[in-house]
Order: C-alpha cells, then structure tokens, then sequence
C-alpha cells in the first residue's frame, strides 16, 4: 500500500463513561483490555476535561474544537447549526472515506419528533449505520434491525435486590459488539483506500 502521507483514523466515542471506569486509569474493579490497550502503547491523558458533561454539547464542541457556547448548542435537544463544519467534514475533503456506526447526536432525537433518524448536517460521512440509545421506536434503528435479524429482543433488567442498578443484552448481542462489527466490516470494505476514518459511539 502506498504512503499517502495521511494517517488511519479510529475514533472511538464512548457514552456517558468517567474517566474511572477504565482499568488504565486505576480501577481494579473493571476490566477494559481493549481501552487499555492503545493507553499502554500510545498517550494517557491525565489532565483533560471534558468541556461540558452533557451529550449533545459534548459532541458538538469536540467536533467543530470549540466550547459548547459558541457551537449554539448547550443541552440535549438543541440541533447543532447547519453552518457549522465538523472535523469529519474536513478529513473528507482531504481524501478520507469516513463512516461511522453508533450515534452521532449533535440534533435533536426523539421518536416523536424525527420518526426516522437524527437530522443531518454536512458531516463528511459517506457511511453511517445509525443506532441511538435503547428505543426501538425508529425503522431505521439498524442496531434493533440487528437484534431482529438475529431473533433476540432488547432488554434490560434490574439486578435482584436493587432498584436502579441494570443490566442489559450479553456481549454476543451488546450494541457495541454491533457497533465494532459494523466498523471493521467498513474498514475492511474501504481496504483499497489507504485514507480512511471509522467512528463508533
């Protein structure tokens, strides 16, 4: 494969995560190999911040690199600009094929409001396989399409004796297990390209 001089890119967002839910960062109760790992080989970051603690501002400020204020996006519910450029839309103007599997939530995404997925702004992604929280109340929710496909229901249940502490599907059919299989199969399929970028969250 020829050195274009642009790197590969995987993006991994995780939802609603502290930082001491990770074993790299101390834990000892969890085990989180796969994050570990690239913490072990690469950079740990023990002095950054998350620049606000609620999803949509997040995503929108990390995305166009500036504080939730100026992204006009402040809270859940609030559709970030159409004007505004993400990074995603930037790596695909210099030559990446980007795509991501999971949610990108920086729209307003209710069932009742938007019956078939979160509204879009020009983000860059030739591929996107949209999956957002544990609601099956969208078509084209590919993550329940998955569990469909497969013969298995979503549920979560409270574990015995408590009240507010749950579990939900097994590995073998956890919304990150489709996640990753839907980012490695575009990887995979955008091999020939030696650009690319795959996000999942």
């Amino acid at each position: 494969m020829e050195n274009s001089g642009l790197l590969n890119i995987l993006w991994i967002c995780t939802d609603q995560q502290r930082f001491d839910t990770l074993g790299c960062y101390g834990n000892k109760f969890v085990k989180t190999p796969n994050i570990d790992r690239p913490a072990e080989m690469g950079v740990l970051f023990e002095r950054c911040y998350s620049q606000s603690p609620i999803c949509t501002p997040s995503r929108a400020s990390f995305l166009t690199g500036r504080y939730p204020r100026t992204t006009r996006c402040r809270q859940n519910g609030q559709s970030i600009p159409r004007d505004e450029k993400l990074v995603t839309k930037m790596l695909d103007e210099k030559g990446y094929v980007c795509g991501l599997a999971g949610k990108l939530h920086i729209s307003a995404c209710r069932p009742s409001v938007c019956k078939a997925m979160e509204r879009h702004v020009d983000d860059g992604y030739s591929v996107f396989h949209w999956s957002h929280g544990a609601h099956d109340g969208w078509p084209t929710h590919e993550y329940f399409q998955w569990l469909r496909e497969k013969g298995r229901r979503f549920r979560v249940e409270n574990i015995e004796g408590t009240k507010r502490v749950s579990y939900g599907m097994d590995e073998e059919y956890h919304q990150t297990t489709w996640c990753v299989e839907k980012a490695i199969l575009f990887m995979e399929a955008n091999r020939e390209y030696n650009m690319r970028i795959s996000s999942t969250g």
